[in-house]
């Protein structure tokens, strides 16, 4: 007898461990910045939480995540997924910029709407409701934000001491900025100062980021430019804009300011010369925060370092009262279209929608957090004092074709700082090569 209920009891074990099956589905992330690697352990951590769940609930799965988190950088990283949808081969998540990217895949079909799903879950009521506008393209729902940030202008206050600027003057640069009392060629001409008396070397009066990315468009937006015409749909070149941008450039490099191989795609020489204190202005991300006080200045006193020595705010208006700039590029989750598991991917998505997890990757990585809730959770005081900057944040426009445009622009710049053409010329080539890309999704003014 006593046998038998072991037996049967060894039948209802087996029985339901046949009964409990596993799901398992694939993410790909990217920093390609190390801090950012919260990206998938958030994930990681939203599996987690929806076991526990489905084990009250007495599911009969359990879901596994197989993840990926690339540190190489964007360009090969975008390859990997672009074959991977061609493919069919896609991971059921994807992580990748939003507003640059969903439009793109979303109209070849590579990722999903889920549209229905973000409406059923709770937890994405709390996302900051402006970044939706980033994540939806002909009014569906194609990605979840998953961060966001700002482009700050970083100054070093230790420089523009020995310049002889006060600790209240460096303190009040970022509301000059603010009421566009301090523009682009004021930076260009405090540069020049502190490179004539010797405070800087040459070339290190600013710097900008060493290859392509969406920071361009943000200063041809700076220099007065329009890159988006709500009214027809399409792209614009403001070849204006782009003159007063390029001619800044052009004064810039023959004033010894600014390199003339700034371009060098080197992302280790530009935090080597900005954290050793050689350079005076320079343009950066929020995430740039974390990685300086984490793997570059670790060993001088971390974010103490970089209180007591940099400083930031928005990016300068052109000219005398304009409005300061910066964007933002928030990076969202997106559920691939070949995914057999789409509803549980969102549902996944669902759960790292929580205030813990985003305040975790929001003060680990510098990034700006996504859900209302998470100011309350983090005391942390750079993102508290770098938030403010959303205040002049853009994005880039929701358009399939807007990497064309962005690639053409960046030819432009390249040229110019490089010395090949001159600005007019340079204006003259980015206009015809958007024409020819884009052709009639491009609007030449």
């Amino acid at each position: 007898m006593k046998a038998g209920r072991y037996v049967l009891a060894a039948v209802l074990f087996f029985g339901l461990a046949l009964a409990q099956k596993t799901i398992t589905l694939k993410a790909w992330t990217i920093g390609p910045d190390d801090p950012s690697i919260t990206r998938l352990k958030n994930l990681e951590a939203a599996v987690e939480r929806l076991n526990a769940l489905l084990e009250i609930e007495g599911a009969d799965y359990r879901v596994k995540l197989e993840g990926d988190f690339d540190t190489t950088d964007w360009d090969p990283y975008l390859r990997r997924v672009l074959l991977a949808f061609q493919s069919g081969e896609a991971p059921d998540i994807v992580q990748a910029s939003a507003a640059p990217l969903i439009g793109v895949w979303a109209t070849a079909g590579y990722i999903a709407p889920i549209t229905a799903e973000t409406s059923k879950y709770g937890t994405f009521k709390d996302v900051f409701p402006t970044l939706w506008n980033a994540v939806t393209f002909k009014g569906e729902v194609f990605g979840v934000p998953q961060d966001t940030e700002a482009r700050p202008l970083y100054f070093n206050k230790t420089l523009l001491k020995k310049l002889g600027w006060s600790d209240a003057k460096i303190a009040e640069l970022p509301k000059m900025i603010e009421r566009g009392e301090f523009t682009w060629d004021d930076m260009l001409a405090v540069a020049k100062e502190a490179l004539d008396k010797g405070v800087i070397e040459r070339g290190k009066g600013y710097y900008h980021r060493p290859k392509n990315g969406p920071d361009f468009h943000m200063w041809y937006r700076a220099f007065g430019g329009t890159s988006y015409d709500e009214a027809t749909g399409k792209l614009v070149f403001d070849q204006q804009a782009a003159l007063r941008y390029f001619t800044w450039l052009k004064k810039a490099v023959d004033a010894g300011v600014l390199e003339k191989d700034r371009l060098d795609g080197n992302w280790s020489r530009f935090h080597e010369n900005v954290t050793s204190g050689k350079v005076l202005f320079f343009s950066g991300g929020t995430w740039n925060w974390a990685e300086w006080k984490t793997q570059w200045v670790k060993d001088k006193g971390g974010e103490d370092w970089l209180w007591q020595n940099f400083g930031f705010a928005p990016q300068p208006a052109y000219k005398k009262g304009g409005k300061p700039i910066t964007l933002s590029n928030p990076q969202a989750y997106m559920v691939s279209a070949n995914s057999k598991h789409k509803e549980l991917a969102a549902k996944i998505l669902a759960f790292v929608m929580m205030p813990d997890l985003d305040a975790r990757h929001a003060v680990g990585s510098g990034h700006l957090p996504v859900l209302q809730a998470t100011a309350s959770l983090t005391g942390d005081r750079f993102i508290r004092e770098v938030s403010y900057l959303l205040n002049y944040t853009t994005f880039a426009p929701q358009h399939p074709d807007f990497p064309k445009w962005q690639d053409a622009l960046y030819r432009g710049v390249s040229a110019v700082e490089s010395g090949q053409v001159s600005p007019e010329e340079a204006v003259r080539v980015v206009a015809a090569e958007m024409k020819r890309a884009l052709k009639d999704q491009v609007m030449i003014k």
